[in-house]
C-alpha cells in the first residue's frame, strides 16, 4: 500500500550523486528505450512480469521462490477492505512508518503501490462460481461515487468463454505505461468497498535502487541476502532485485558467514571489481578537500552510523579499500570556517541530516587541524575570514560529479 510520506521504505533512499547512481542511471534510459517488459531487463520469470494480487499478498510462501516472497492474495469480493484512495491519519506511537504529513489530518490517501511490468491479478473466492465484470473507471471521482459511466469492462471473472480454465482477470502495466493512480471496481459490490485504487512507479528506477541497497546491505556480512534469517517485508519488484545483486556480490566462506564479517567483490581489492572500483574512486578524489573517514574499523553498515569516524587524519584517497574493506570516504560539501566545522555526507541511509566534523578536535599534527596547511587552503583561512569555503566546496563537488560523468560516459 502508499502511505506518500508514511511509507519510505527503500523506495525513497537518498542516493549519493556518484559513478555508482550515475551508472544505474544510464541503465535505467538505455533500458527504458525498449519500452517492453522482458526477463533480462525485467522481472526474470513470466516473460519479465511479475504478480500483485488485487487483495495484496498471502500468508503462503512461494515454494520456487529462492528469497521467500510470499504469494499473492487475489480474491476480490464484496465486504473485503481494499485501499481505494481514502485518506488515513497514521499513529506513529504503533507505526514507525508514520512521518509527516500523514500523521495529521488529513492524513495520507491509500493505494496499493505497484510498478510497470507487473500483472494485477482479481480472482473469485473458492465458493463463488457467478460471472463477475472487473472495471478500470476514469478517475479517482469515479471511484468514490462508483460512477461506472465510461467505465471499460477488463474482464470477467469466471467467465464462461473461458478455453484455458483461468477464472481470474488479468490486467498488465506494461514498461510503457504511465506512471500514474488506476482504480478498479466491480459493479455488485463498489458500494460494499469493493474497489481499488493502485499507484503504479516505474519498475527500473525502483529494481535500479534496490540494487545498489543490496551492494551495500548489512545482510552481506552474515550471508542472508536472500532473506532466510531475517525476515523482510520487502516486495516485487525490490524484493529479487536487491537479493540477487547482494547474493551475487558477496564472497561466502562458512567463517564469514558465522562471524558475520563477510564482504563483497566490491569490497576486495584484491577482486578485479574491487580493484576497478577503488582505483576509479581514487582517481576522481580531490584530496585538496575534507571529509569523513567511516566505518574503517567495519563495525558500522549501512543503516545504523555505527562504524568509526575519522574527521581528521585522512584524505580521499588514502580512506579506502586498499587499507581496509569497509571504510568510505564522505566528502564534506559545506564548510563553515569560523567554527571549523564541515557538514560531511550521511552515515546511513536513512540519516535526516549529513554527519558534522568539528575539526577544532584533531590533534595537532593531523592532516586536517585548523592550523595545518590543508585546513587553512580548504577553509581559505589563510590570511582572510574564510568567506570562500562555502564556494570552494561547491566548486569541488561539481568538479567531482562531472568528473564522474565523463568516466562513466566513456564506458
Amino acid at each position: 500500500m502508499k502511505h506518500n510520506a508514511q511509507d519510505a521504505q527503500f523506495y525513497t533512499t537518498r542516493m549519493k550523486f556518484t559513478t555508482t547512481s550515475i551508472t544505474l542511471y544510464l541503465a535505467y534510459i538505455s533500458r527504458s528505450a525498449d519500452a517492453a517488459c522482458n526477463v533480462d531487463d525485467h522481472h526474470p520469470e513470466n516473460d519479465g512480469f511479475f504478480f500483485v494480487g488485487a487483495a495484496g499478498e498471502s500468508n503462503l510462501t512461494n515454494l520456487d521462490s529462492a528469497h521467500g516472497q510470499k504469494l499473492q492474495n487475489s480474491t476480490w469480493a464484496s465486504g473485503m477492505y481494499y485501499p481505494h484512495g481514502e485518506f488515513t491519519v497514521c499513529n506513529a506511537e504503533t507505526d514507525r512508518g508514520c512521518r509527516a504529513p500523514c500523521d495529521a489530518e488529513p492524513g495520507c490517501q491509500q493505494s496499493m503501490s505497484s510498478h510497470t511490468c507487473s500483472i494485477l491479478q482479481f480472482c473469485p473466492p473458492t465458493d463463488v462460481t457467478t460471472p463477475e465484470e472487473v472495471y478500470l473507471l476514469n478517475d479517482q471521482a469515479a471511484l468514490d461515487a462508483c460512477d461506472f459511466t465510461d467505465a471499460k469492462v477488463i474482464g470477467i471473472m469466471n467467465s464462461p468463454t473461458t478455453t484455458d480454465g483461468n477464472i481470474c482477470v488479468e490486467y498488465p502495466f506494461e514498461e510503457d505505461h504511465e506512471l500514474k493512480d488506476y482504480h478498479f471496481s466491480s459493479k455488485q459490490g463498489c458500494d460494499a468497498g469493493q474497489k481499488l485504487a493502485v499507484t503504479i512507479q516505474d519498475f527500473g528506477m525502483t529494481a535500479d535502487q534496490c540494487i545498489a541497497i543490496g551492494l551495500t546491505t548489512s545482510r552481506v556480512r552474515n550471508c542472508d541476502c536472500r532473506l532466510q534469517k531475517k525476515p523482510s517485508t520487502l516486495g516485487e519488484p525490490c524484493r529479487t532485485a536487491f537479493s540477487d545483486s547482494c547474493q551475487e556480490s558477496v564472497i561466502e566462506t562458512d567463517e564469514c558467514c558465522a562471524a558475520g564479517n563477510c564482504i563483497t567483490i566490491y569490497e576486495d581489492y584484491g577482486h578485479p571489481e574491487g580493484k576497478k572500483k577503488e582505483d576509479d574512486r581514487r582517481a576522481a578524489c580531490d584530496d585538496s578537500m575534507p571529509g569523513l573517514c567511516y566505518n574503517a574499523d567495519g563495525m558500522g553498515s549501512d543503516v545504523d552510523g555505527k562504524g568509526s569516524k575519522d574527521c581528521c587524519k585522512k584524505t580521499c584517497s588514502e580512506c579506502g579499500t586498499v587499507t581496509t574493506p569497509r571504510a568510505i570516504y564522505n566528502v564534506c560539501d559545506a564548510l563553515f570556517a569560523e567554527t571549523s566545522t564541515a557538514k560531511c555526507g550521511r552515515l546511513g541511509r536513512y540519516d535526516p541530516e549529513p554527519y558534522e566534523c568539528d575539526f577544532s578536535l584533531c590533534e595537532e599534527g593531523d592532516h586536517w587541524h585548523p592550523d595545518g596547511e590543508a585546513f587553512q587552503a580548504a577553509f581559505g583561512t589563510t590570511g582572510g575570514d574564510g568567506s570562500g569555503a562555502g564556494d570552494r566546496a561547491a566548486g569541488a563537488a561539481a568538479a567531482f560529479v562531472g568528473a564522474a560523468i565523463t568516466f562513466v560516459a566513456s564506458m
